[in-house]
């Protein structure tokens, strides 16, 4: 199941003069930024640090942003976003600009809906493992997010994969479809992935610059 839920965001975008400094932006509360397209020169912009927080809440990277300001009229979708390892904080952001009618790829949320009996009555554990799709379509279809129902998953090993997903009519997956998003596993192999990611985890942090 596909959701498409279209509604009107809006963002100012600013032009972005190259000579100011990427730091000196951001201690003014402004995130550099840059908009390209296939029919759009690449050009810096910059927007304001807590209008983007609130369109990106609403936008995500699923729906089309309409621009305001230097730059109007123009649909763009957030392509790609920097954000510091430590503090949080949003270093820059890139926008492609989208045209009305033509095919652009774009990321897609999956959301799991539905009961698994493989979980409920603990044969297994329920493996979410491809919490996103790339598909492509017009801006016009481009689904909010995608709904996979659970409930089909009943023994172990049961499993849904981008293939099993029912997408509308113009709307195509770019990810190999043979990726597996959800699966039931038995609960020892969700131990070995938790010690994997704990001693993964213990390696990054020992690399991590301290914050003094």
């Amino acid at each position: 199941m596909y959701i498409i839920e279209h509604i009107m965001i809006e963002l100012k975008v600013l032009k972005r003069d190259t000579k100011e400094s990427n730091e000196y932006l951001r201690s003014q509360g402004v995130i550099p930024a840059v908009m390209y397209g296939a029919d759009f020169e690449s050009t810096p912009i910059k927007v304001d640090n807590g209008e983007f927080i609130k369109v990106y809440r609403e936008a995500g990277t699923s729906n089309v942003i309409n621009t305001t300001g230097d730059i109007k009229g123009e649909m763009i979708i957030i392509q790609d976003m920097h954000v510091h390892v430590v503090s949080g904080d949003i270093l820059n952001i890139d926008f492609k600009v989208v045209n009305k009618g033509e095919k652009t790829e774009v990321t897609i949320p999956i959301e799991l809906i539905g009961e698994s009996l493989a979980v409920k009555n603990n044969i297994g554990l329920l493996n979410f493992s491809h919490e996103e799709v790339v598909i492509e379509t017009i801006p016009s279809k481009i689904p909010d997010h995608i709904d996979v129902d659970i409930s089909i998953l009943n023994d172990l090993g049961d499993s849904i994969k981008l293939s099993d997903i029912k997408l509308p009519d113009g709307v195509n997956i770019i990810d190999d479809v043979d990726t597996t998003v959800v699966s039931i596993i038995a609960p020892y192999e969700e131990k070995d992935r938790k010690s994997t990611r704990l001693n993964s985890s213990h390696t990054d942090i020992s690399r991590m610059p301290s914050s003094a």
